[in-house]
């Protein structure tokens, strides 16, 4: 038994720490600027961000429902120029992106594209892609 209890304390400790380090938790303060349901063949979407006000000096990207492999991001600011992110991340459902920043400070955002293929399987349903803006 102490054998036992000297094996599980390691692998318990390990467990909480990798919770807290990999969380995937949405930053405080974070503005959801949009979302996409995505559908089961590889395609390319764009994702029109509302007038708010303020502006964004960072994007991440947020999973449900199913997993999908994204690539290649691409965010319109509101002057008309755009910043490509040459992403391939494959999402498991319920999971997000790294902070994305944004060139220049804070920018005012018109909308994001990407491409998109979901890896998922018909029975957990179409994913959805939201993104969100951290001030």
């Amino acid at each position: 038994m102490k054998r036992f209890v000297q094996l599980l304390i390691p692998v318990l400790t390990l467990s909480l720490v990798s919770a807290f380090a990999y969380s995937q938790e949405i930053p405080r303060g974070a503005v959801r600027l949009g979302e996409r349901a995505v559908d089961f063949h590889a395609d390319r979407d764009v994702i029109p961000v509302g007038a708010y006000d303020g502006s964004f000096k960072d994007i991440l990207v947020w999973v449900e429902k199913n997993n999908v492999e994204l690539f290649n991001l691409v965010v319109t600011y509101g002057n008309g120029q755009r910043q490509s992110f040459a992403t391939r991340l494959v999402f498991d459902r319920g999971t997000r992106s790294r902070v994305l920043h944004l060139e220049g400070g804070r920018r005012l955002i018109r909308s994001i594209s990407f491409a998109y293929r979901t890896v998922g399987t018909w029975a957990e349903g179409r994913a959805r892609v939201v993104v969100y803006g951290i001030r």
